[in-house]
């Protein structure tokens, strides 16, 4: 299982290495047309629920504008959090264990481009993992 993890997240960052631009634009095209979260939420709220936990490297008021859409910043933040949920909640999948999933979230925000906006070491427990999965509807 070990070896697993260590090839999974290691061939997702040379991927991202090789490419790291690609990634974080790839990312924003997701959530440039939404003016609500997936699951829908109003952006305000699952700003503050997300800042609550430590995950944000900017406050709200950068990502969420006046009329409660995403700004530039934003659309980048909540992709790089989405994003990072669905390949971890991925090695979840396999059997990869919680903590492991975290610290590989962690590891990957630089190289993704992700690491100005967010820290998902923040992430403490399968608790709040858990809520971020739901809150931006992921499976």
């Amino acid at each position: 299982m070990k070896s697993f993890f260590v090839m999974f997240f290691s061939s997702f960052m040379v991927m991202v290495l090789v490419t790291p631009s690609t990634s974080v634009a790839f990312a924003q095209a997701s959530f440039a047309e939404n003016k609500t979260a997936p699951s829908g939420i109003d952006w305000n709220t699952l700003c503050n629920d997300v800042d609550q936990m430590n995950i944000l490297l900017q406050p709200c008021s950068d990502i969420i504008d006046s009329n409660g859409s995403l700004t530039s910043a934003g659309v980048t933040t909540m992709s790089c959090i989405s994003n990072g949920l669905s390949l971890g909640l991925d090695a979840l999948h396999h059997g990869m264990p919680i903590s492991k999933v975290i610290f590989g979230l962690g590891l990957l925000a630089q190289p993704t481009g992700c690491g100005e906006f967010i820290n998902m070491n923040s992430i403490e427990s399968a608790n709040q993992f858990q809520f971020l999965i739901q809150a931006f509807d992921l499976h």
